[in-house]
């Protein structure tokens, strides 16, 4: 049988990490990496010990891949899937982490001609999910460890194929979780996109200021990690315009929000605020409990049959749906 190979498109934290990943796992498997940033791509091969190979070339990468995994932000994924859609083999998995599941599933089914496409969400563990960093070098194999891999597979993608993808996120240590990808892009109109517009609306509003270089001076962690989301700038008008009237109606109620702050802090209201601010604190440290024990008591993956994981992941699928002359 022919040698089985992962691609990660996309090699800062996230794809670093899923090698990193699969390097520690039982597999014996070849990691190709692929970033348009070559910088990125030595660090993660080099330093970071996450990929086998960097491969310049897209097409190159995609073309050798048994499963394909891309981590590339959402404004990058259409051109992606253009550009690999008739490239990769016809029994190639393509696990898609953007962060839009709606808008990759339709390029998919507009570009991708072979393979079988699932769109996936791996979420931070809880231990990291503060911490702010994105770098290549910031890559640890457990970063989603004991979290859940969140699944929205395309339809036309083969039974096996979702199976295989369950199983590479037991891998990565997570949950599977189905979920449908218009009621996640609602959810993550929430968490993603208000802090997102919060994030852009604060740095202007701020910059605007006569004393804003001396703020740059002395501003810390609190500003640094509230204005992360602009490191990825170019998802923030996909994410914002995808579904305009959730946004609205988060935009409006947050804007409630602030005035009623606004209120309290007018009205010298320091025991309100105090209540109001312990009480939130209260909610995040019960969120963040939460997420640590990952135990939702919700909807379950399908169950599995039980197999070595290796057979799981590339054995079984390959030989259903790879070259039949393979040996």
């Amino acid at each position: 049988m022919k040698t089985q190979t992962i691609t990660i498109i996309g090699l800062d934290r996230i794809g670093a990490s899923i090698g990193l990943a699969i390097k520690k796992s039982p597999l014996d498997v070849t990691l190709i990496g692929h970033d348009p940033d070559e910088a990125k791509g030595q660090t993660a091969k080099q330093t970071v010990q996450a990929i086998d190979k960097f491969e310049r070339n897209l097409v190159s990468a995609a073309r050798m891949a048994d499963i394909l995994v891309i981590t590339a932000q959402i404004a990058d994924i259409q051109n992606i899937l253009q550009v690999i859609g008739s490239e990769v083999q016809p029994h190639t998995l393509v696990i898609d982490l953007s962060s839009l599941k709606r808008l990759g599933l339709n390029w998919a089914k507009l570009h991708m001609q072979q393979g079988h496409y699932v769109g996936a969400v791996p979420v931070l563990a809880a231990k990291y999910l503060a911490d702010g960093r994105s770098q290549t070098t910031d890559a640890t194999p457990d970063l989603f460890k004991n979290s859940a891999f969140c699944l929205m597979p395309s339809p036309k993608a083969e039974p096996q194929a979702v199976e295989t993808a369950v199983n590479f996120g037991i891998l990565l240590g997570a949950l599977p979780y189905f979920v449908d990808p218009d009621e996640y892009d609602g959810l993550m109109q929430g968490t993603e996109t208000l802090p997102a517009l919060v994030s852009l609306a604060m740095f202007n509003a701020l910059q605007q200021s006569p004393g804003w270089r001396d703020m740059l001076r002395f501003a810390g962690r609190p500003f640094a990690l509230s204005t992360l989301a602009l490191e990825n700038d170019r998802n923030i008008p996909l994410h914002a315009l995808q579904n305009k009237q959730a946004t609205l109606r988060w935009l409006d109620a947050l804007m409630t929000e602030l005035k009623n702050v606004r209120r309290l802090v007018h009205e010298d209201q320091e025991e309100i605020l105090a209540a109001l601010s312990e009480q939130m604190a209260i909610e995040r440290a019960k969120w963040l409990q939460s997420r640590q024990e990952n135990d939702w008591d919700e909807r379950q993956a399908p169950p599995i049959e039980h197999r070595g994981m290796a057979e799981h992941l590339f054995g079984g699928w390959i030989k259903r749906g790879g070259d039949k002359n393979a040996k």
